[in-house]
């Protein structure tokens, strides 16, 4: 079990599945299972976002590609005169993707017995919003359904480039991606344009937030990865150690045998 298993399943079960997985891990990783007896339980709310990552991820990828094209158009409008137009596609069609991951998350909450009020529902999109237009690490979360608490409304945030996705989500948004027609202002003949070398800049620092991103994704990887191999390590020593007991119980089971076959024979 992973933090991605705890956060899909019955809401009620998840201290005991937490509880389970800090025992697993314990005498391999005590540091990992530290860090899992941590994991917090999330709302009704957020636990029916997360649901959606593995019931319907289709969805919510839907929903973080919109957001990354809205970023990315307010960004542009902030530097462009003339990229109004887009920004209002790119805002349409996120508030249509986040209406119909609420109203699918809600499905879930009534799905599975819980109560979808008024508030709960307020509270989802509250939560979608923010985290498809918020921070790397919450999209990432929106993503693996791993979201352990409500999201408060931001806005888009500072005008600057938007932080970039890590290298897999870029890779599962990009087929949806819809980058706006916002249309670069015409140079003046001889002059630069105002505002090109910042844009340049903010350009250059993407590309290296990109590759810093695809790094810290490579390093979770590998600590996974390390992580299941000692798990099987670990599994291989039990199994090895459960196997020369049996063969040693054999062997006294058949000393035993022959010595009352020897018995019967006198």
């Amino acid at each position: 079990m992973d933090a991605t298993d705890l956060y899909r399943g019955p809401l009620e079960d998840f201290v005991a599945r937490r509880n389970a997985l800090v025992s697993e891990l314990r005498s391999s990783d005590p540091d990992a299972a530290g860090a899992a007896a941590k994991l917090r339980k999330p709302s009704v709310a957020v636990w029916a976002i997360d649901q959606l990552a593995g019931d319907d991820p289709d969805v919510v990828v839907e929903l973080l590609a919109a957001g990354a094209d809205a970023r990315e158009a307010q960004h542009a409008a902030a530097t462009q005169d003339d990229s109004r137009d887009a920004l209002l596609a790119a805002t349409g069609r996120l508030r249509d993707a986040v209406e119909a991951v609420a109203r699918a998350a809600v499905g879930v909450l009534e799905s599975a017995g819980h109560a979808s009020s008024h508030e709960t529902g307020r509270r989802i999109r509250a939560t979608l919003q923010t985290a498809a237009t918020g921070r790397a690490a919450d999209r990432l979360a929106l993503w693996r359904g791993t979201l352990d608490r409500d999201l408060a409304p931001s806005g888009f945030g500072a005008v600057d480039a938007p932080e970039p996705d890590g290298a897999q989500l870029a890779a599962v948004l990009a087929p949806l991606r819809r980058p706006g027609s916002a249309k670069p202002r015409r140079q003046t003949q001889g002059r630069s344009q105002p505002g090109t070398v910042a844009r340049e800049r903010h350009q250059a620092e993407r590309a290296a937030a990109t590759q810093d991103a695809t790094a810290e994704r490579a390093r979770a990887l590998a600590t996974t990865k390390r992580l299941a191999a000692r798990r099987v390590a670990e599994a291989a020593r039990v199994a090895d150690d459960e196997a020369a007991a049996a063969e040693r119980a054999a062997d006294e089971a058949e000393r035993a045998a022959q010595a009352a076959r020897a018995a019967l024979g006198r």
